[in-house]
């Protein structure tokens, strides 16, 4: 008789209830589904990703080259101005390059006259009357006062001017070695002779003209161009006062009381004055008319 408490149990049924439940092949495969489902997820939505970013890429470089179209397109309408202002600017320049080209090619050589200062305009008057008078146009070809605008600001106000710019001279181009001509010219009212030697002028170089000549040649071609302001700009600049003059305000709150110029703006007509204010050295800006030289007020 079998002791059943003795009866042990079957080895291979212990392994078998100890052992995983073996995974049938249609589980297999829909797990193997689902994790390439996850896979596939993740990729589309990395490439989902990777579409917005193009596109937002794509849209700023729209955006760039629609701005840049912009400016492309408003850039035509601010050039008329900036070459127009260019031109101005080339206009004085372009006509000095002119002159001196021509210098190579003109008849006779450039001489200088001395004058009596201040007669050098009726001069190159009377010059041109002898020289029609004895016939001499084909001898003596051009007389000429090298002038200069000089802006001048006082305390009474603003004002432009021509001046002869070197006092006491005259240019004139004619043939050399003409004795004939050089005594007619001499022999003219309020000339004293020609710079160089007595018996033989000496003729300027090319550059020597173009430095006298210049400064008026371009202010001329500025204003035949339509470009004032520009030659404006090239005028010389001559005011009354300057830095550590003594003066008197004669206008204003300050008016009476003395101080000291500072500073001198003659674009703005303005200048700046240290007034003594409670014991206190104080700037104030004033206009040219609002001041006089303490000289000027003591007389």
């Amino acid at each position: 008789m079998v002791d059943e408490n003795n009866v042990s149990a079957d080895p291979m049924d212990s392994e078998s209830m100890n052992a995983e439940e073996p995974v049938q092949p249609q589980q297999a495969s829909q797990a193997a589904g689902a994790e390439m489902s996850q896979t596939d997820a993740a990729q589309a939505s990395q490439g989902q990703a990777s579409q917005n970013s193009d596109a937002g890429t794509q849209e700023e470089a729209q955006a760039d080259q629609s701005v840049s179209q912009q400016s492309s397109e408003a850039s035509p309408d601010d050039a008329p101005a900036a070459d127009s202002s260019a031109a101005g600017e080339d206009a004085g320049q372009k006509a000095i390059d002119d002159f001196t080209k021509s210098l190579r090619t003109l008849p006779g050589k450039w001489y200088v006259l001395h004058t009596y200062s201040g007669y050098e305009r009726r001069v190159k008057q009377n010059l041109e009357a002898r020289i029609q008078n004895f016939g001499l146009e084909d001898r003596v070809y051009q007389v000429e006062v090298p002038l200069e605008e000089v802006e001048k600001h006082t305390e009474k106000g603003r004002k432009v001017i021509n001046r002869v710019r070197i006092p006491g001279y005259v240019l004139i181009r004619m043939e050399p070695g003409d004795e004939d001509a050089f005594r007619i010219v001499r022999e003219t009212e309020a000339v004293t002779g020609f710079v160089g030697l007595q018996s033989e002028p000496i003729p300027l170089s090319r550059k020597e003209v173009v430095s006298m000549m210049g400064p008026m040649i371009s202010q001329r071609a500025l204003k035949a161009a339509g470009q004032g302001e520009e030659a404006a700009k090239k005028r010389v600049q001559e005011v009354s006062f300057k830095a550590g003059d003594q003066v008197t305000v004669t206008d204003g709150p300050f008016a009476s009381m003395p101080g000291v110029v500072s500073a001198v703006s003659p674009q703005t007509q303005k200048v700046t004055v240290t007034i003594s204010i409670f014991d206190r050295d104080t700037p104030v800006e004033l206009g040219f008319n609002q001041i006089e030289k303490a000289e000027d007020t003591q007389k």
